[in-house]
């Protein structure tokens, strides 16, 4: 309630300084100015010794909070590149749009474990409700583990916004060209992808682990039930029972992360492919020294070639 923050001056800084009091954070950007210190980020005040400041500032600022496509670098960067009819906007605006994907599965994932929570609160059974809370909780942390991914990854879209924006304030459209080399973002993308991935397969093992021991719990149940009927004269029992009410309920979670990270991971390599469209470009566009040589040479006068003597002599 009693917290500070002391912003700073480039609003994509990925820097926190935490102080006890606000006097701390102004005496910390006091110091800096004095000494000159290379140093840029958000300077908050805690009010005291709580958290809660600090896991509020996380969420407004790591990039989790604000979707990428309402961020004002991202927002001006696609509209100078539809304002100059760069090849790069397609390339760009699909990069955002995949990226917007993925911070929309992730808010999904939340709300379904939100409502997974709230149905255990219900469930009589102790011993079901205690490994599906424990489930939960795993998941939990996948989900906060990509979110965090999902962050840094935004955080480099941000920055490289804005470098491409002060570069184009410096040297015109020329800035515009060559795009990636700005962003940097391979590598988080790749991390993106590559987690989403195993934890993909994380869940498809859970998953195949309850089925084997359902399966085992119904056939030995089978064959506990055909002894007590040939015991009885009766005819055995073929088949053993399939996975009932409780399979169900232990999978549900593993369901729901193995759909959320199969959708993340799709829209990382839509995103992936689309980086790959901005380093084609780049590639393919001549450099501004080529194309004034290219230029000059055009332009360059043809020079007139001396006309054969007629004079006996030079015969």
């Amino acid at each position: 309630e009693y917290s500070f923050c002391y912003p700073p001056r480039n609003p994509g800084s990925r820097h926190v300084a935490v102080f006890e009091a606000p006097i701390d954070a102004l005496s910390h950007a006091t110091l800096q100015e004095l000494e000159g210190w290379k140093w840029d980020g958000y300077r908050l005040s805690l009010g005291g010794t709580s958290h809660v400041a600090l896991t509020e500032r996380t969420h407004t600022d790591s990039g989790t909070g604000t979707p990428i496509a309402e961020n004002e670098q991202v927002k001006a960067l696609l509209a100078l590149l539809k304002e100059n009819d760069s090849p790069a906007y397609v390339d760009f605006a699909k990069l955002i749009e995949s990226v917007t994907g993925m911070e929309n599965r992730l808010s999904i994932a939340v709300g379904e474990l939100e409502a997974m929570r709230e149905d255990l609160q219900k469930m009589q059974d102790r011993s079901l409700k205690a490994s599906l809370q424990k489930t939960c909780k795993t998941l939990e942390g996948n989900i906060a583990s990509m979110q965090q991914k999902l962050s840094e990854l935004k955080g480099k879209i941000v920055e490289g916004c804005r470098h491409i924006l002060e570069d184009f304030k410096e040297r015109g459209t020329i800035a515009l060209n060559g795009l990636a080399n700005f962003l940097h973002l391979k590598p988080a993308l790749e991390a993106v992808r590559q987690g989403a991935e195993n934890h993909q397969q994380a869940s498809n093992r859970a998953m195949e682990r309850i089925d084997a021991f359902v399966s085992e719990y119904h056939e030995a149940g089978k064959h506990l039930k055909n002894m007590r009927l040939a015991l009885m004269g009766k005819e055995p029992v073929q088949q053993a029972k399939t996975g009932g009410e409780i399979a169900r309920y232990v999978k549900a979670p593993y369901r729901a992360s193995r759909a959320c990270m199969g959708t993340i991971k799709k829209n990382a390599e839509k995103a992936i492919a689309a980086l790959e469209g901005l380093e084609q470009q780049a590639q393919r566009r001549p450099s501004v020294l080529a194309a004034m040589r290219e230029q000059a040479v055009k332009a360059a006068p043809i020079k007139n070639q001396p006309a054969p003597s007629h004079d006996k002599g030079s015969r």
